[in-house]
C-alpha cells in the first residue's frame, strides 16, 4: 500500500509541523454483509475474512508506525463480522455503534472503530435517517433503515477533540438519500452546538455518485469538503470505489469528507482507493477508501 510509505516520508519532512498539531488516518469502508446468497464471483465472509482483516491491520499498523491516529468508518457490518474485525485487529480495539434494525445487533452495523488507548469516546449518538430519528425507523420510502453514528472523540496525548460521523445511504430512495443526508449534517451541528467548535469528518457509502442526489445535496451546503476535491494528492490508479465482484470499477460512491469548510480544521495530504482484489478473492464489493489528513 502506497499511502504507509508516503504518509511516513511526508511526516518526516514535516515533523516540526507534526508536533503541533496531530495526523489522522480516517478509513471509509464498506465491508459487504456476510450474504447466505452470493453473487457471481463472490465468496462467504470465511474465506474474505483473513483478507479483509489483514488490509485493516495494514492501514492501522503503517498509520500508527507514522504517529497517526486511525478512525474506521465501516459500513454493511453483521455482528458477527464485528467481533471478527475487533478480534482480529486486537484487543485496544472497540467501536461505537448498534445494529440497526433494533438498535441493539439484529442488521446491519455503521460502527465507528477505534482504539481505546489512543482515543477517548466523549460523547456518542446513533439516530436513524428517518422524520423520527430517535426511533428504529424506515424513511422517506427506503428499502432498508439506515443510521447516523457520530463520536465526539479527544486524543489521549494531545487534549485535541475532533467529531467523526459515519453513515450508509439508501440503495432504494433517492428521496431518502437526499433527506438522509440533511439528518446526519443537522446531528453533526446538533453535537457541534454541545461540544465544539470542532474539526469533522465524514465517511460513507452514499449511493450516490458526485454531482447525485445526497452528494450534492452535501455539497451544496458548503459545509464539508469531499477529499477528492481538496488538492490532497491521489495514490495508486484506482478512481473508483465501487466494483461489486469485479475487477472493473462501476463508480464512486464512498467518501470521505472533512471541515467544516469555512474553518481551518485540517489539511489534507493524500488518499487512496485500495485494491479489493486479494489471493484471488474478493474482500468485498467496494475498496477502501483511506485518507490522511492532519488536525490543526
Amino acid at each position: 500500500m502506497q499511502a504507509g510509505a508516503a504518509l511516513a516520508c511526508f511526516l518526516a519532512a514535516a515533523d516540526a509541523a507534526v508536533t503541533a498539531s496531530q495526523p489522522l488516518r480516517i478509513v471509509s469502508f464498506n465491508i459487504r454483509y456476510a450474504a447466505a446468497s452470493l453473487d457471481t464471483n463472490e465468496k462467504p465472509w470465511s474465506d474474505r475474512r483473513t483478507g479483509l482483516i489483514n488490509q485493516l491491520k495494514d492501514i492501522t499498523d503503517d498509520a500508527t508506525e507514522a504517529r497517526a491516529v486511525s478512525v474506521l468508518g465501516l459500513q454493511e457490518v453483521l455482528d458477527a463480522q464485528l467481533n471478527d474485525i475487533k478480534s482480529g485487529l486486537g484487543s485496544e480495539w472497540t467501536h461505537y455503534g448498534f445494529g440497526r434494525d433494533d438498535g441493539e445487533k439484529k442488521g446491519e452495523y455503521n460502527p465507528i472503530i477505534y482504539r481505546t488507548d489512543v482515543l477517548k469516546l466523549v460523547y456518542s449518538e446513533q439516530k436513524w435517517l428517518s422524520p423520527t430519528p430517535n426511533k428504529v425507523s424506515f424513511g422517506w420510502g427506503a428499502g432498508s433503515r439506515r443510521v447516523s453514528v457520530i463520536g465526539v472523540f479527544e486524543h489521549i496525548k494531545t487534549g485535541k477533540r475532533f467529531i467523526h460521523a459515519n453513515t450508509h445511504l439508501d440503495n432504494v430512495s433517492s428521496q431518502a438519500r437526499s433527506e438522509g443526508i440533511k439528518v446526519v449534517l443537522s446531528r453533526i451541528q446538533a453535537v457541534q452546538e454541545e461540544y465544539g467548535p470542532l474539526g469533522v469528518t465524514l465517511t460513507g457509502d452514499f449511493n450516490s455518485e458526485p454531482g447525485g442526489d445526497a452528494y450534492s445535496t452535501l455539497e451544496d451546503t458548503g459545509y464539508l469538503t469531499e477529499l477528492w476535491n481538496s488538492g490532497a494528492t491521489r495514490l495508486g490508479t484506482n478512481q473508483l470505489t465501487y466494483t461489486g465482484f469485479s475487477t472493473t470499477g462501476k463508480s464512486r460512491i464512498d467518501f470521505v469528507w472533512f471541515g467544516p469548510a469555512v474553518e481551518k480544521w485540517y489539511s489534507a495530504q493524500q488518499f487512496e482507493f485500495l485494491n479489493n482484489y486479494i489471493d484471488g478473492v474478493f474482500i468485498s464489493d467496494h475498496r477502501a477508501v483511506v485518507a490522511d489528513l492532519t488536525l490543526l
